[in-house]
């Protein structure tokens, strides 16, 4: 698991029940921060509650000069099916090294298909080697 530091939340305790944003977003205040040259980094999920487990969620991880949605670069995308989504689970999203982070990083909730109902916490980390 990474080091969690609550600055680097990009959901504090979100309902998702629909494709959405994660309700907050990293701003390193340099366009291009320099990140990839360091430790490996990831976004890590925690399922907090589940309403309704239907399917599954697509993490898309973005990011941008400015704000960043969907429709903008896209790091990565992992699909966790509900099977995962239990409570208590976690759900770790490496990010890949060598391609430069812009800005701004946020998450993004895919639901794949049918009826989803989650409250979700992420945040974004360097992946510590373990000891």
């Amino acid at each position: 698991m990474g080091y969690r530091d609550y600055k680097f939340k990009l959901s504090a305790a979100q309902a998702v029940t629909a494709d959405a944003n994660s309700t907050d977003y990293l701003d390193t205040e340099l366009t291009i921060p320099g990140w990839e040259k360091g430790m490996p980094a990831a976004v890590i999920v925690n399922v907090e509650a589940v309403t309704i487990a239907a399917t599954g969620i697509q993490f898309i991880v973005c990011h941008k000069i400015s704000e960043p949605t969907i429709a903008d670069a896209n790091l990565v995308a992992v699909t966790a099916l509900a099977a995962n989504l239990t409570k208590g689970s976690q759900i770790v999203i490496p990010l890949p090294q060598g391609i430069p982070l812009l800005r701004y990083v946020r998450l993004y909730y895919n639901i794949t298909g049918g009826t989803e109902s989650y409250t979700l916490s992420a945040y974004f980390t360097p992946m510590l080697a373990p000891i």
